[in-house]
C-alpha cells in the first residue's frame, strides 16, 4: 500500500457527544468542543457555556463611547439642516449614524451621539462636507482614550491634543466628554436624519439671516 492509498486515521470519538458533528458536515463542532474543554474552568455567564467567539470578542466593542463635533454654526437648526444636505452631497454612501443629534451651546452648535469611533468619523465627514471650508473638530472618547481630530471640506485632517482645543469650545463639550453631563441632560436635540430636504434648506436660510 502506498502513502496515497493509506486510509486516514479515524478521529477519536467523544462518548458524550451526539455524533452528529458540526452543522457544516465537517464532523467537528468547535463550540461544543470548546465548551467541553472549559466546562470546569468557570468561563461561563448565567450558566451559559461560552463559545469561541465570546472569548475572541473585543470587550471595547460594547464599551460606552461619546462623540462631539464642535462647529462655529450659530444655531442647531442650521447645523442639522447642513448635515442633512451633507449626506446627499456624499457619493460614497456615508450615512448619518443612528443616535446622532444636534444641540445648541454658547459657542456654536454641536453634533453629538453615543457613537463608536467609525461612526463618529462618518458623522464628522458628513458634517465637514456640508460646512465645506469651515473647519470643525471631532472629539471622541471611550474609556480612558480621548482624541481630537480636525476636519475640513469633507476631509480628515490632523489629530491634535484635546487639551489644546477644548479651551476654544463650550464647556458643555468637555462636560459631555468627561461624563459630567449626559446627552439626555441637554434635551432631545435634533436628529438630522429625520428632517426633510425642504426643511433643511429653510433652516439653513434662517441661520444665515440671523447672522
Amino acid at each position: 500500500m502506498t502513502t496515497a492509498d493509506r486510509p486516514d486515521p479515524e478521529l477519536p470519538r467523544d462518548p458524550d457527544r451526539s455524533g452528529t458533528g458540526a452543522p457544516d458536515g465537517s464532523g467537528t463542532d468547535i463550540d461544543a468542543e470548546f465548551a467541553r474543554l472549559t466546562q470546569d474552568l468557570g468561563f461561563s455567564m448565567d450558566d451559559t457555556p461560552l463559545t469561541v467567539e465570546d472569548v475572541l470578542a473585543d470587550p471595547e466593542d460594547t464599551e460606552p463611547a461619546i462623540a462631539v463635533i464642535a462647529t462655529s454654526v450659530a444655531a442647531a437648526t442650521a447645523l442639522a439642516g447642513a448635515i442633512r444636505l451633507g449626506r446627499e452631497a456624499r457619493t460614497d454612501g456615508t450615512d448619518i449614524p443612528a443616535g446622532s443629534r444636534v444641540l445648541d451651546t454658547d459657542t456654536g452648535a454641536i453634533a453629538a451621539g453615543p457613537l463608536q469611533e467609525q461612526d463618529a468619523h462618518a458623522l464628522a465627514t458628513i458634517t465637514s462636507t456640508a460646512l465645506q471650508r469651515n473647519g470643525l473638530v471631532l472629539f471622541w472618547r471611550r474609556g480612558d482614550r480621548m482624541t481630537a481630530t480636525r476636519y475640513r471640506n469633507g476631509e480628515r485632517g490632523d489629530d491634535v491634543s484635546p487639551a489644546l482645543v477644548l479651551g476654544a469650545v463650550s464647556d458643555t463639550v468637555e462636560e459631555l466628554l468627561l461624563g459630567a453631563v449626559t446627552l439626555a441632560d441637554l434635551g432631545e436635540g435634533i436628529d438630522p436624519a429625520t428632517i426633510s430636504r425642504t426643511q433643511a434648506l429653510q433652516w439653513i436660510a434662517s441661520g444665515r439671516k440671523r447672522r
